[in-house]
């Protein structure tokens, strides 16, 4: 169940990725669209592929050391999606002029939700390096 939550999210986060980087492409010229959203776009992108690759074992057949760049991976987008979702709901506390940004909060939310549900993915298979008579 934890394998097919997995690649639903990661899915989500790869579509998302595509259709922010499309949404910033369009509307780049705008004093309103930072670069940034085009990095935000490239992460969760590169996180859902990364993802679905790991778990179809592409990287291994490749001789890649995957598990560990699975779970350094996930660990970083975990601390950076939880800590934007929290900038973003103090921010959606006091808004400037009203302006409510809901899309990074979203964004960060796909971002730690993959994460978390790759980590504990991460900790239920037997790859992971855990000594379990200590």
């Amino acid at each position: 169940m934890v394998r097919l939550s997995l690649s639903f999210a990661s899915g989500v986060n790869a579509a998302a990725g595509v259709g922010l980087a499309s949404l910033w492409y369009k509307f780049r010229h705008d004093e309103g669209m930072p670069i940034v959203v085009l990095f935000v776009a490239l992460s969760l992108f590169v996180q859902g592929v990364f993802t679905m690759g790991q778990l179809a074992g592409l990287w291994k057949q490749w001789g890649i050391p995957s598990f560990q760049l699975f779970v350094i991976g996930e660990s970083a987008a975990a601390l950076v999606g939880g800590v934007a979702i929290l900038q973003g709901v103090i921010y959606n506390l006091h808004p400037i002029n009203g302006d409510y940004e809901f899309g990074p909060l979203l964004a960060a939310t796909l971002m730690a939700t993959q994460a978390a549900i790759g980590l504990v993915y991460a900790a239920r298979s037997g790859e992971f390096p855990l000594r379990r008579n200590a």
